[in-house]
């Protein structure tokens, strides 16, 4: 065996039902998704006509079901080996950014994109907790009181009556510190230390299928504006209808009754994990909620977080806790303190995110596991991959993680790329991710994906292409629904919730199937795994 050719050794791997050998490319692509066949309009947050899939629908006939496609289609005369990855790089969306600056016009529109974007993001980042009700209110630049951020308890009261305030006895709430970001560094000069804050919930361990329980932990990173003690009041809408168009209309937050949409269900899946045995972490990323900085769009700095965030926990440097007992600690009185007493490189760990956080986690699973590059800086360089093998899996939820290849087919999305790029080149700001994430996913053991079938962040096929590159572990459970999951029907915020911690099991035990996922073998199949529930705007009426 030892003096096997590498060819016939990755045969014999392969037949053995293993990986295959490290280099190895992406399994063979699937065949083209069948043709769609009828179209419907959705109303949040598209507004608009969709292609679909003609279905049987549970009332008897058949209804259209629609989805997003891909804008960036692969020439039939393309002779490259993987258009989505090798076309969409980061090399070569900085060069189409370049051929962009000398447009005068071009220039013009993808500028004026930026810079409603470029911190300070007041319209579209604004630190609401602590509007509604002044408890919870922080400055999170300055020094804290760490007794002064919200804990699980504050949300049993009334209207909230929320399930995360059972987890108050095992709740501490903790801070970490982080450098300033390289927008904020280069184009700022800005370069003290920042904090991040949130909280860490101990669970009682997953069951090991020995009889025994083991202690396994997810991070967990909330969607753009995501901030994980704002105040959701439980009949909020995210959005009305205009009686005139028939239209979706954004409410504007905070108002009278609640800081910022979405948090209330992002909760409940912290505690649905904890319920399960998991210790669950979630802190506000830099430049939002209870953290500090000024940025918060530099997807590629938050996960690089996530690695000082685990060193902090273990050595106590940088790093000051609040107990369940209200004992403060820090420095070496908190190291070692939580992480169920093992080091950072031994608990079985998930990364999870919603929405920007999905692009956090994905950024994170990418240096772990593939290499780490610095995209945001005009010479990149790239260095080896960090190796935590105690990184067990990523939950991605809305995920832009297939990256920019798999763009949506959608007028308001036609220029996200050119934005990507011009963000990375000319503002040191890594955003949305190039083909780099989707490109390493062979390297990830595990991988669950949640989304919307005319979710904005990346077409269906896109989460497909990511979901055919994971060889452990996986699951997709798709919606009738948009981007913004809070808006899904119950019964399929349940049904994700309820496969999410199903995966999370297999994930951390070493598992490689998850138990009773739906079965599908393409698109239309994929699309069809939807019940018949809807988010309520898109209701066939």
């Amino acid at each position: 065996m030892t003096n096997m050719p590498r060819a016939a050794s990755c045969i014999l791997a392969a037949m053995a039902l293993l990986a295959g050998c490290s280099n190895a490319p992406p399994r063979e692509a699937r065949a083209a998704a069948p043709s769609t066949d009828c179209t419907a309009r959705v109303g949040t947050d598209r507004n608009a006509e969709l292609p679909g899939y003609l279905l049987p629908s549970a009332a008897g006939g058949t209804v259209c079901v629609p989805l997003l496609l891909t804008a960036n289609r692969q020439p039939k005369d393309y002779a490259g080996r993987d258009f989505h990855v090798d076309e969409f790089t980061d090399a070569k969306l900085k060069a189409r950014w370049n051929a962009c600056k000398a447009d005068a016009a071009c220039f013009r529109r993808i500028d004026a994109q930026m810079q409603r974007w470029l911190p300070p993001n007041k319209e579209r980042a604004t630190r609401s907790t602590g509007v509604v009700d002044p408890s919870g209110r922080i400055d999170p630049d300055g020094k804290v009181d760490l007794r002064q951020i919200r804990r699980p308890a504050f949300f049993a009261k009334a209207p909230y009556n929320e399930s995360i305030a059972e987890a108050e006895p095992r709740s501490y709430t903790v801070e970490f510190s982080a450098p300033r970001d390289s927008f904020e560094r280069i184009d700022l000069k800005m370069h003290d230390t920042i904090k991040l804050r949130g909280w860490y919930i101990e669970g009682s361990g997953v069951d090991d299928g020995k009889g025994g329980k083991l202690r396994a932990l997810v991070i967990m990173a909330s969607g753009g504006g995501g901030q994980l003690t704002a105040i959701q009041h439980p009949d909020e809408k995210s959005y009305r209808i205009d009686p005139a168009t028939g239209k979706t209309v954004d409410i504007a937050f905070p108002n009278a009754t609640t800081e910022t949409m979405g948090q209330r269900w992002w909760r409940e899946n912290l505690h649905a994990l904890n319920m399960a045995g998991f210790d669950v972490l979630g802190y506000d990323r830099r430049g939002e909620g209870l953290s500090g900085g000024f940025s918060d769009t530099h997807t590629l700095e938050q996960g690089e977080d996530v690695f000082r965030v685990l060193e902090q926990l273990e050595s106590g440097r940088g790093v000051r806790m609040l107990t369940p007992s209200g004992q403060l600690l820090e420095g070496s009185a908190a190291g070692g303190r939580l992480l169920a007493g093992m080091k950072a490189d031994r608990i079985p760990i998930i990364l999870a995110g919603y929405s920007r956080g999905s692009m956090s986690t994905a950024w994170a699973m990418t240096k772990n596991f593939v290499e780490s590059c610095s995209y945001d800086m005009p010479s990149v360089t790239c260095t080896p991959p960090k190796g935590l093998k105690n990184i067990k899996g990523a939950i991605l939820l809305a995920s832009f993680a297939s990256g920019a290849g798999y763009v949506p087919a959608s007028p308001d999305l036609a220029d996200r790329n050119l934005f990507a790029a011009g963000m990375a080149a000319d503002h040191h700001i890594v955003f949305y991710p190039s083909s780099a994430t989707l490109a390493g996913m062979d390297k990830w053991p595990a991988a669950f994906f949640g989304k919307g079938l005319w979710d904005r962040a990346e077409s269906v096929e896109g989460t497909i292409a990511a979901y055919d590159r994971i060889r452990g572990a996986k699951e997709i459970v798709v919606a009738r629904g948009p981007h913004s999951m809070e808006t899904w029907a119950p019964a399929d915020l349940r049904y994700l919730q309820e496969r999410m911690v199903a995966f999370a099991k297999v994930a951390v035990t070493g598992g490689t199937r998850v138990p009773s996922a739906k079965p599908w073998s393409d698109l239309r199949s994929l699309v069809a795994t939807t019940p018949d529930s809807w988010e309520p705007s898109s209701r066939p009426r």
